[in-house]
């Protein structure tokens, strides 16, 4: 009598624990794309980009000694100009900036001097000025101060 006969050792998995862990693995997957939001997500990144972009224009206006622009285009791109057309940076880069993942901004143009200092249409900028980026459900601003151009980010 062969013993490894009478003993039926069966290795894997059943069809009902396959289609179990299936289905908990939809459940979780749905639930999380129901959360997920591509526009969020480089939200914060977007915001940054902004404040570097306006960093950028202040340093390269001191640079130059001339005026720069930050100009906001439309709602979904911005960029440094001299008052007409994009500059390019020290690498050659034409300072365009689209937005992706449905991000939209809303804020004025700004332009800084050839000292760096923020300019409004008369003068000196003597209020904070802002602008706002918005995802598909948050929002983030990039606040600049008057006089020093310091940059703030607020999610």
């Amino acid at each position: 009598m062969d013993v490894n006969s009478s003993r039926n050792h069966y290795r894997g998995f059943t069809l009902i624990e396959l289609v179990s862990v299936l289905l908990i693995l939809g459940i979780v997957g749905s639930g999380i794309m129901l959360r997920w939001a591509p526009g969020d997500q480089s939200l914060a990144a977007q915001a940054d980009l902004l404040a570097r972009s306006l960093r950028h224009a202040q340093a390269m206006a001191m640079a130059r000694g001339v005026a720069l622009t930050l100009d906001v285009q439309s709602a979904n791109s911005y960029a440094i100009t001299d008052g007409t057309t994009a500059v390019s940076d020290y690498t050659n880069q034409v300072q365009n900036f689209v937005l992706d993942n449905g991000v939209t901004l809303s804020g004025p143009d700004q332009v800084f001097d050839s000292l760096g200092r923020p300019l409004n249409g008369t003068g000196l900028l003597a209020t904070s000025r802002s602008w706002t980026l918005s995802g598909e459900s948050a929002t983030a601003t990039v606040q600049l101060q008057p006089l020093t151009g310091f940059v703030t980010v607020t999610p």
